[in-house]
């Protein structure tokens, strides 16, 4: 006779009820980092114009072209610089607002949609 304080351990079956879930989260969690530390990226051109003390006299387009040879050393192609890059201009200073969208998908016809917005005004 088999006593129950006898029997321990772990079934194949609840080995994968908890193999699942562990294994979609941290495929997931590999599926989203990527798309995070690319938005760090960004943000960090954004605050890279900050530092720079002639921008008030550069043309929008000169500013658009600093940015996408920034972007490009970081690789980075989600961000569209004529749609997603906002400059607005006014006397004392400059603002420059990244606004972009990333999806990625997840299987099937599942993806992740995230949506970043980054900004940054130069006095």
């Amino acid at each position: 006779m088999h006593r129950v304080k006898n029997q321990a351990g772990l079934t194949a079956i609840g080995l994968f009820l908890i193999l699942i879930p562990v294994g979609l989260g941290v495929y997931i969690i590999l599926i989203v980092a990527p798309v995070y530390i690319e938005a760090l990226s960004v943000g960090d051109v954004v605050n890279s114009l900050k530092k720079e003390l002639d921008l008030r006299e550069k043309s929008p387009e000169e500013i658009r072209t600093m940015i996408k040879k920034r972007l490009d050393v970081n690789n980075i192609n989600r961000v569209d610089i004529k749609d997603d890059v906002k400059i607005q201009k006014t006397v004392n200073d400059v603002t420059v607002t990244i606004d972009y969208e990333a999806r990625v998908p997840l299987f099937w016809n599942i993806a992740l949609a995230f949506s970043f917005n980054k900004r940054a005004v130069v006095r």
